[in-house]
Order: structure tokens, then sequence, then C-alpha cells
């Protein structure tokens, strides 16, 4: 009887852990956040920066990321500041390359509307082992970035995007 009552107090801790974990990962949209025409406009003229909030490595578990990181996309230049928690194929020359920092000024923007949102792919061909920056986009300014390399394994981030403008932080 005592083993029972374990086990249906294990299960209930599960599905509680569950159902509190799935509620906490959504973006919750309030004042500040855009809404869909601003969105629309943002990623129609390639000009924002996506914030993460969450880190999703293909190998580890899902973690929670300090304010500081960020991509910004604009028709010219992509400034990406972004940490990276996964298993390398080649190892890095410097420890500065662990991370995906990088500048890209050789990119191909690609915009295909979506249910609710937008997909956005971007190729730079000015970065050597980057394959793909890949966006899905929502109305409501939340968003998930993946992005495929040639020598790390994929990773993907959640957080939302905000305009560009007074925002971009600089890099030190």
């Amino acid at each position: 009887m005592r083993l029972k009552n374990i086990f249906h107090a294990a299960i209930i801790f599960l599905l509680a852990t569950i159902i509190w974990g799935c509620g906490n990962s959504r973006h919750v949209k309030n004042d500040s956040s855009p809404d869909s025409v601003t969105v629309r406009n943002m990623v129609e003229s390639q000009n924002f920066v996506f914030i993460p909030r969450y880190v999703n490595p293909m190998t580890g578990r899902r973690r929670d990321l300090s304010s500081g990181f960020q991509i910004s996309i604009s028709k010219d230049t992509i400034i990406s500041y972004l940490p990276f928690f996964g298993r390398g194929y080649t190892a890095p020359i410097s420890p500065a390359d662990v991370d995906f920092d990088f500048t890209s000024t050789k990119f191909k923007y690609t915009i295909t509307p979506a249910k609710r949102g937008w997909n956005i792919s971007i190729k730079p061909t000015d970065q050597r082992y980057l394959q793909e920056l890949y966006f899905r986009i929502f109305d409501n300014a939340s968003a998930s970035l993946t992005i495929t390399s040639i020598d790390r394994s994929s990773i993907s981030y959640d957080g939302y995007i905000t305009r560009r403008e007074g925002y971009m932080k600089q890099k030190k």
C-alpha cells in the first residue's frame, strides 16, 4: 500500500512539473510589446533585434539566459552576440570563437508568411562555418531562432523581437 502511495505522489509531482513548465515558457504580452502591424513592419523592413530568454541545446537541458545576449538584424548588417552550449565537431582556434559572436554584411534574407507570423531564413555568405539562421516570429513579437553550423551541433533560442533603434548594445 505504501509503495502505491509513493507512486501516485511521484506521478502527481511529475504532472505538476510539466504543467508549470509549459505555462512559464510562453512570452506574456505586456503594454510595451509591439502590436502585430509593428511586428510585420520590423520583419519586412529587416530592422529588429532578437532578445533570447532561453537556450535549447541539442544535448542537455534548456537554460535561462541573462540579459545582454542579442542578435541585431538590419538590411545591410547582422551583429550577433549569442552563447553556444553544445557539441563542437572541430576545436576552435581561439577561445573567443566558442560563442556565436560575429558580424555579417553579406547574407540572403528570405521571408515566408506562416500561420500567425513569419518564417525568416538568413544565410550568411561571409561566415565560414555558419549555414543558416532560421527565425520563427509570431504576431505578438515572441520568436525562436535556430542556428545551424558546419562545425557545431544545432542550437535554438526562445525569446522576442524588439525595435533596433536605441536598443542595440555596443559590444565590448
